[in-house]
């Protein structure tokens, strides 16, 4: 069975095809989903969300081409959430304070490795900022590229770079109690 890759099945969506939209709405909606609880656990609006998301793609007259179209449904969703909670009194949310939330069990699933290497990780990564622990999360969980991260987030190119850096420096720093580098040092590879 031939897979469409996402850029065929945006081509065809931006020429009127719904089932195209569909499609890339079942293929990237787990992922929309994983990142939206990462900085909001409020999974019904979450759910809302991508949904309404989607609706608005579909609504615009002639969506504009896209370079990813995963790094464009992320970074309209974390827009959308962003948005949503700067409406609620309860929630204000900077650049520097944004909730953001990696779990062990990220990891557990991203990567094979014993279950004292994740809780160390994950230790280690409450003592990064949310900017970094997010950027953490989009590098190496969602395996996105530095300029997908830029546009996600709204960075430049050289202060992503840094907050990775600074983000790996840190945790380096961390786990060298546990002696515990060396298996980061293959994971950040």
């Amino acid at each position: 069975m031939l897979t469409l890759t996402d850029d065929i099945l945006w081509d065809s969506f931006r020429q009127g095809n719904k089932e195209a939209l569909a499609n890339l709405f079942d293929r990237h909606y787990a992922s929309l989903y994983r990142y939206a609880t990462k900085i909001h656990p409020d999974r019904e609006l979450i759910n809302d969300l991508i949904q309404d998301l989607f609706l608005e793609v579909w609504q615009q007259r002639s969506p504009k081409p896209v370079l990813s179209i995963k790094g464009y449904l992320l970074q309209s969703l974390r827009y959308k959430l962003l948005r949503s909670l700067q409406h609620t009194a309860t929630v204000n949310l900077t650049d520097t304070d944004e909730p953001f939330v990696v779990s062990q069990e990220d990891f557990i699933i991203q990567q094979e490795g014993d279950a004292a290497r994740n809780e160390q990780l994950s230790a280690a990564l409450q003592f990064l900022s949310p900017r970094q622990r997010e950027v953490v999360y989009l590098r190496f969980y969602l395996a996105l590229p530095y300029r997908e991260i830029c546009t996600i987030l709204s960075l430049d190119y050289q202060i992503a770079r840094n907050h990775l850096h600074a983000a790996l420096k840190r945790l380096r720093a961390q786990l060298r109690s546990n002696d515990s580098v060396n298996w980061l040092d293959s994971f950040t590879r």
